[in-house]
């Protein structure tokens, strides 16, 4: 938006505002509950949501040749706000030719939904160059501070049926000739059910800070070996004003989370040939919870019937007398060792494959509720690892004939094998709860970790001349293997997702004497393929948890560019 330069510096101010609405409306097949009903209906949604985000960004760059000194500084606030105004779902049980609503299905909700966060980020990075035994190096250092404040509130009320007769069509519920006490009646007709909890663990406001410092060396120990190494120090604090929803913990802008880290980095890069690297990295990162996740809330899905519930609820002692979680979630160590090898061909034609190591400490994985059924809740497991193998591949076509030189192949495959040690909660969770012949592992994969990930694509490019020119087309393939999604708990067994078979097509091409004009085409789900996720368990047929069928989608738009 704005830009100023001279000799040695230059200034930039940059100004966004971003802001969309989307309104979904759809009637979904129903088949049984998470409470263990064996029902079946459809069930009607919508909802509205709206979307804005306002960025300013200002930032400087001095360069002082005649000293090697450069420095780059930024500051950026940022307001982020998203409302869902009166999200509306309504279940109806089929039974026979006859429709019924009830607490086994579940009352009608209408849901407001409100989110605002500010966001406050500065950096600043110093460089110094210099030589080392005769070859170029460079020293960074640098510090950056970040402050985010989130406000959230989840207001709702449900529509208690009594004996009103039903159609199936959601807007019957609220005509007057419906609404209680019908005919007088005060045992039927439509009423509004008051929440029967006493607060709302849904309004809460979270903040956090982050300090961090950092120092770096860019240096050429041997003539085809160049190293990168550092240290970032980090000072992190997260607050939390909320309550639950029986009013019993209270909380006024209290500590719920401070960190003081260090991560060390190394990377090693050698230079095989002028067309080839290997290279080796180790370094340490960190997973921490997100304001949701830290949290008392309890965050209803209309669509699956679903509940998230914060990491600080604890999960009371069941008959066993175990506690499945104590609501205290804390941040996770990872430790990341990767070697890599590289080749480079022309235009931006890459081949490269690599093993990786990585280790987890306390990771966060989402667990089934033990004293609320259909819920789920973050928590930190037991230590767990991962190691596997990549080939990540981008090569143009054309060695195979001159006709295919506007066609291009990319490929991304990873394999790899995961293991959580389990918490003594979770062991003894599972030992009390196994099935005659079944034994029980210390170990099991981790939850969102697929042993198999498949990305690929081919794209075709018109290129600047004949009738071609300004065509682009591309078809993408993904699938990744069976996955943990859920972690079970007592009685409920593990929920895995199933390989979806992702399968899509964009094209696009520029129409008009000066391109302007633009004509595009996107097919999805080409394959038409079921979001599928099953329980297993031991000795069972697998049942289903989820099943979604998204349909094959075709989008043709046409746009014209002003500028």
């Amino acid at each position: 938006l704005f830009a100023v330069k001279t000799l040695k510096s230059k200034y930039r101010i940059n100004v966004l505002h971003l802001q969309n609405g989307e309104s979904r409306a759809g009637i979904f097949d129903y088949t049984g509950s998470d409470q263990g009903s064996n029902f079946t209906g459809f069930q009607h949604n919508l909802d509205y949501s709206e979307r804005s985000l306002t960025n300013v960004l200002i930032d400087g760059k001095h360069s002082f040749h005649d000293s090697k000194w450069n420095i780059e500084w930024k500051i950026s606030p940022t307001l982020s706000i998203m409302n869902e105004p009166d999200s509306r779902f309504t279940r109806y049980i089929e039974r026979g030719i006859n429709l019924a609503i009830s607490t086994e299905s579940g009352f009608p909700e209408r849901i407001w939904r409100e989110l605002d966060e500010t966001n406050l980020a500065g950096v600043f990075h110093i460089t110094r160059e210099f030589d080392f035994s005769g070859r170029k190096a460079k020293l960074n250092f640098g510090g950056a501070y970040t402050y985010k404040e989130r406000g959230f509130n989840i207001r709702s009320y449900a529509l208690n049926i009594r004996s009103v007769p039903l159609t199936g069509d959601p807007n019957e519920l609220l005509q007057p000739d419906n609404l209680w006490p019908m005919n007088g009646i005060i045992s039927r007709g439509t009423a509004y059910e008051v929440p029967f909890i006493p607060v709302n663990p849904n309004q809460f406001n979270a903040s956090t800070n982050l300090g961090a410092g950092y120092v770096s060396t860019e240096l050429s120990p041997l003539n085809k070996l160049k190293a990168i190494i550092g240290v970032r120090v980090e000072k992190y604090s997260q607050r939390y004003t909320g309550q639950d929803q029986l009013g019993t913990n209270v909380l006024d802008n209290e500590l719920v989370l401070d960190d003081l880290d260090l991560f060390p980095a190394l990377n090693l890069i050698f230079t095989v040939t002028e067309k080839q690297n290997l290279r080796f990295s180790f370094s340490k990162t960190i997973a921490r919870p997100s304001f949701k996740e830290l949290s008392y809330a309890e965050i209803f899905d209309p669509i699956s019937g679903r509940t998230f519930i914060g990491g600080l609820f604890r999960d009371a002692n069941d008959v066993a007398g175990i506690e499945y979680w104590d609501g205290k979630l804390v941040s996770t160590d990872i430790f990341n060792i990767d070697l890599r090898w590289e080749l480079f061909h022309a235009t931006g034609q890459t081949l490269s494959a690599g093993v990786f190591d990585k280790k987890f400490n306390n990771p966060i994985e989402v667990v089934q509720y033990a004293t609320q059924a259909g819920a789920f809740q973050p928590r930190n497991v037991g230590d767990g690892q991962v190691f596997g193998a990549e080939l990540e591949i981008r090569q143009n076509l054309g060695f195979l004939g001159g006709s295919l030189e506007k066609l291009s192949f990319t490929a991304n495959f990873t394999i790899d094998e995961s293991r959580i040690r389990l918490s003594k909660t979770e062991y003894d969770s599972r030992i009390e709860n196994a099935r005659t012949g079944q034994e029980i592992s210390e170990y099991r994969s981790m939850a969102g970790q697929a042993p198999l990930i498949v990305n690929s694509g081919i794209m075709y490019d018109g290129g600047e001349k004949g009738f071609w020119k300004g065509f682009e087309a591309g078809i993408f393939y993904n699938v990744q293997s069976r996955t943990l999604q859920y972690v079970g708990i007592v009685d409920r067994p593990d929920i895995f997702l199933e390989p979806f078979h992702s399968l899509n097509l964009t094209a696009g091409k520029s129409l008009g004497k000066d391109g302007r004009w633009q004509l595009g085409i996107k097919a999805t789900n080409i394959l038409n393929d079921n979001k599928e996720s099953v329980y297993v368990s031991f000795m069972a047929d697998n049942q289903y948890f989820s099943r979604l069928d998204p349909g094959f989608g075709m989008q043709i738009n046409l746009t014209y560019n002003l500028f």
